[in-house]
């Protein structure tokens, strides 16, 4: 989801550094005659492979780019929401871009006038031109589609990955929550492609953007892309706003009515409006295992509002020395919301509050618990966006 937007980004960044070549001509005559829109609104769409005549959408975002705040508010559309009867994924196919636009803009309140439609495929390209990439596995990865040629075998734990084996971690989603549940994994993925694309020379990216620019489509001029990029390269900030949708009792994905006003609110002004919702889980690793125990943990979050997805009160045979938040996601908003919670919460002794990924003894702490709850029958559900580790008794 995110990662075809940030192929968009790798797009822009390339098209920079593009302007020192031949392309410096095009890029003044558009600033000076073909002034761009603001705030620029994109429909990015990632596609499938043909199967059987069919060519459907495999992620749908809308990303508005505010260029005088350098502010772009993004959200994804979940593929399978149903609407009007079907999914939404299926009306690229039969109505064309231009009618699925107007779809799309019907759910948001945007006025939509660019997109981008990125081939699932180009990941592998990319993934082998830059790669390889190292990515950090935070769960058992296994699946395996015939009709698409796709094989998904990943253990937690870290790996160099290049073309084959990037696209396969980029769509894997056998999940609880589906496609909902990829955004900042990939996100993180398709920025290090960048960061590798932009440290090239102008003559590599030359070739590079040569590549890209046939393997995708696109109605922005590279004038514009680069006259966007000028005014966002410093300062850029992204805030994530998640579609209000709801599962039904026959396993689809509605949409949750009551809050599409909020929803399209946080577009017209650029302030999130909808709570994000997280799943997390909480272990109790304390020397006190007591009943008493166990009614204070599920007292003290419900009475500041907190609800775990699951509380382990057996804990953990995996060593940690004091209260312990592990985030899962690289998420500046997670982590603020995770600092609100042990603020709420509190405790006598000090936290650690850490990015997983970041720290490679706290991986090892990690893919630790992660194999002492499912050895033991422990139910855990993918994604999961943090992990509290109890050591010592709560406030």
């Amino acid at each position: 989801m995110k990662n075809v937007l940030y192929i968009f980004v790798i797009i822009i960044g390339i098209a920079a550094a593009l302007v020192v070549s031949v392309l410096w001509v095009d890029f003044f005559l558009r600033i000076f005659i073909v002034p761009t829109e603001n705030p620029v609104n994109v429909l990015v769409l990632g596609l499938d492979k043909d199967i059987s005549g069919t060519r459907r959408t495999d992620v749908i975002l809308v990303a508005s780019l505010d260029l005088k705040t350098k502010k772009m508010m993004m959200s994804s559309i979940p593929r399978d929401l149903i609407v009007d009867g079907k999914k939404i994924n299926a009306f690229y196919q039969t109505e064309g871009i231009e009618e699925f636009k107007k779809r799309i803009e019907n759910l948001t309140g945007l006025d939509i006038k660019r997109y981008v439609i990125v081939d699932y495929d180009i990941f592998k390209f990319l993934g082998d031109e830059l790669g390889p990439i190292e990515v950090f596995v935070d769960r058992p990865m296994h699946y395996v589609d015939s009709a698409q040629n796709l094989e998904i075998d990943f253990s937690p734990g870290y790996y160099k990955m290049k073309g084959k084996e990037l696209l396969a971690y980029l769509r894997f989603r056998k999940t609880a929550e589906g496609d909902i549940g990829r955004l900042d994994k990939q996100r993180v993925i398709i920025e290090k492609l960048a960061q590798k694309a932009l440290s090239k020379n102008v003559f590599s990216l030359t070739e590079l953007y040569k590549e890209i620019r046939q393997r995708t489509e696109f109605n922005i001029e590279i004038g514009e892309i680069v006259y966007i990029f000028s005014k966002i390269k410093t300062d850029f900030s992204i805030e994530s706003v998640s579609f209000p949708f709801y599962i039904g009792q026959d396993g689809n994905l509605y949409i949750e009515e009551s809050k599409m006003d909020a929803y399209k609110d946080s577009f017209a002004t650029r302030s999130k409006k909808i709570e994000e919702k997280y799943r997390y889980y909480v272990i109790n690793n304390s020397e006190n295992r007591s009943y008493a125990m166990v009614s204070r943990i599920e007292e003290v979050f419900k009475s500041n509002g907190y609800s775990p997805n699951k509380i382990f009160y057996e804990g953990v045979d995996v060593d940690f020395k004091k209260n312990t938040a592990l985030i899962l996601r690289k998420n500046d908003d997670l982590k603020t919301y995770v600092e609100q919670m042990i603020s709420k919460i509190g405790t006598v002794t000090p936290w650690d509050i850490l990015f997983v990924e970041d720290r490679l003894d706290y991986i090892t702490k990690y893919l630790a618990v992660i194999g002492e709850l499912t050895k033991t029958g422990r139910q855990v559900i993918f994604p999961i966006d943090f992990i509290i580790i109890l050591k010592e008794d709560l406030i």
